[in-house]
């Protein structure tokens, strides 16, 4: 299998309450991840400073966080996101406390085999 970039996007649209989630993870059995960052932002000028929260598993649960920030809205990345990803398993991104309507991103980065 041939090892290609990793640079994949997901998107979702805050609640009325400032909330959302998005989620990224190998879409066949063929393709195998091996991310190194995952970043978060909102687009547009946020009034609020939104966190999020980053998990990689199955699920988004408190067994699979791996970090979290404060600048959820403005932008940042995580590196705690490493090591190799099958199908079924994801990298989620919870935001929470941003403004309503904004456009939250989920950016993973690395190499993928596909």
């Amino acid at each position: 299998m041939a090892r290609v970039t990793l640079n994949e996007t997901a998107l979702v649209v805050l609640n009325g309450s400032g909330a959302g989630s998005a989620q990224l993870g190998p879409l066949t059995a063929r393709e195998v991840w091996y991310p190194d960052t995952a970043s978060v932002k909102v687009n547009n000028n946020p009034t609020n400073e939104a966190q999020c929260q980053i998990y990689k598993g199955l699920t988004a649960t408190q067994d699979n966080f791996r970090d979290g920030t404060f600048s959820g809205s403005s932008g940042d990345a995580s590196g705690k996101v490493t090591g190799k990803q099958s199908k079924g398993e994801y990298i989620f991104a919870v935001w929470s406390g941003g403004d309503a309507g904004q456009t939250a991103y989920l950016t993973v980065t690395g190499e993928k085999e596909v």
